[in-house]
């Protein structure tokens, strides 16, 4: 499956600030945090437990920089810890009675994109589904927040439908689906031959990572067929210089590529 560990090592380290640097050494097998970068991140946790919109310091918490905020403690190997914990309550103190999670409308004044935007049916779907899968991941599948997301999730998916708009949300749903009611559930397999159905030209870089990274977390391997389509395709993405395009904008290849390499190592992809 091709040498993506060493091209993305040096696309990272050369690319990377100082916090990415840390995350990488993370990935990398260090085991304890870099107490640097800890603070650099841990700093901006606002006191009702969430982080900044676009994880910059002054902003509103927001559903979405909070679950980057976890996703980067686990690349610095701050999981457990009492930020994570506050993160957590951020979640329970955000979910709608409906089971959902979506953006505080403060948010909308920094014009986020659709897939995020506070009101929006496909912003709803996608802060539901990402904070729905780190609950699980973090307080178990029995948990009533969780039972209550996986409840939104279940019936707004409402069996078939057509191609995913918004793969990344389509696919965060089904790993969450997934921890809550199994991975051989019909939602599941008809979800992940929904996504498999999808053309790979309709899959970017952020898709795949996040993606695989659901994929993993929920207990999928590469013995899953679409997850070892989507590592093919994944990797067909991953530029010269070793790192992956953002459809976020050039200033988010580094932690995409961090994400793309942190899902790749764990499924074990071999980088001969």
């Amino acid at each position: 499956m091709g040498g993506y560990l060493t091209p993305a090592i040096a696309f990272i380290q050369d690319n990377g600030d100082e916090l990415e640097r840390a995350r990488l050494s993370g990935l990398l097998g260090r085991t304890r945090p870099d107490p640097k970068a800890a603070r650099t991140l841990l700093s901006r946790q606002r006191d009702d437990g969430g982080f900044p919109f676009e994880m910059i310091s002054g902003r509103p918490s927001a559903v979405t920089a909070t679950v980057t905020a976890i996703r980067w403690m686990v690349d610095l190997r701050l999981m457990p810890s009492p930020y994570v914990e506050r993160a957590v309550g951020y979640f329970l103190m955000t979910q709608r009675p409906d089971g959902s999670w979506d953006e505080s409308p403060s948010v909308i004044k920094f014009d986020p994109p659709p897939q995020i935007r506070p009101g929006h049916p496909a912003g709803r779907a996608y802060c539901t589904a990402t904070a729905g899968f780190w609950m699980t991941r973090l307080m178990g599948s029995r948990h009533d927040a969780v039972q209550r997301a996986a409840g939104y999730l279940r019936s707004a998916r409402n069996g078939d439908r057509p191609a995913p708009d918004f793969l990344s949300t389509d696919a965060l749903e089904i790993a969450t689906l997934a921890m809550v009611e199994g991975r051989v559930a019909e939602i599941v397999t008809a979800g992940l031959a929904a996504l498999g159905a999808v053309p790979a030209d309709r899959w970017n870089a952020d898709a795949l990572a996040d993606a695989l990274t659901g994929l993993y977390g929920a207990g999928f391997s590469l013995d899953e067929p679409f997850v070892a389509w989507a590592v093919r395709c994944l990797l067909t993405l991953q530029r010269s210089e070793g790192g992956w395009s953002s459809a976020r904008g050039q200033d988010h290849d580094v932690d995409l590529s961090l994400q793309a390499l942190g899902a790749l190592l764990a499924l074990g992809v071999p980088s001969a």
